[in-house]
């Protein structure tokens, strides 16, 4: 291929993508914002305390490793599109979508880290789950992840453009 848009597909540009990001993300943060703030129907749990702080570290324990898998899987496909093009190297404009996915992967996995010492921390003080300590790094952990999703994204789309 020549760089030319596929057959049938509309040529939205880079600009277009980005914007288009930013209209997905903010309207998920409206939903979600729309979500948190009804109110919960709350019921009196059969479960134990002890029982229930465990269902509870269970679930973000496997949310964490879910996030550092889908990290370090980006960082594999990142790897993957970079060594196999055979024919010509990057040029560095169009190597920055790829570095800043990678830096922001590392933001989240550095931020999983940070969030597991974060749970650790709230079960020795008996910390809500809820709190600052907890959450921040989670959600630190999301949004990099998000971001490095969104400019690999755009690496891949130019990577696939540019295929011969």
């Amino acid at each position: 291929m020549t760089g030319k848009p596929l057959a049938g597909r509309l040529p939205i540009g880079r600009l277009g993508f980005y914007v288009v990001c930013i209209l997905l993300v903010g309207a998920m943060w409206l939903i979600n914002r729309n979500i948190d703030a009804r109110p919960y129907v709350l019921e009196e749990s059969q479960l134990s305390p002890e029982s229930q702080l465990s269902k509870s570290v269970d679930a973000y324990q496997a949310m964490n490793n879910l996030l550092i898998t889908l990290a370090t899987g980006i960082l594999g496909a990142m790897g993957y599109l970079l060594i196999n093009r055979p024919k010509q190297r990057y040029r560095l404009v169009d190597m920055w979508p790829a570095i800043l996915s990678a830096v922001f992967v590392i933001l989240s996995l550095y931020f999983a880290y940070l969030s597991y010492f974060g749970l650790e921390f709230a079960l020795r003080y008996s910390v809500a789950l809820d709190s600052d300590v907890v959450n921040t790094p989670r959600l630190m952990q999301f949004n990099a992840l998000l971001l490095a999703v969104i400019f690999f994204a755009d690496f891949v789309m130019q990577h696939l453009s540019k295929a011969d």
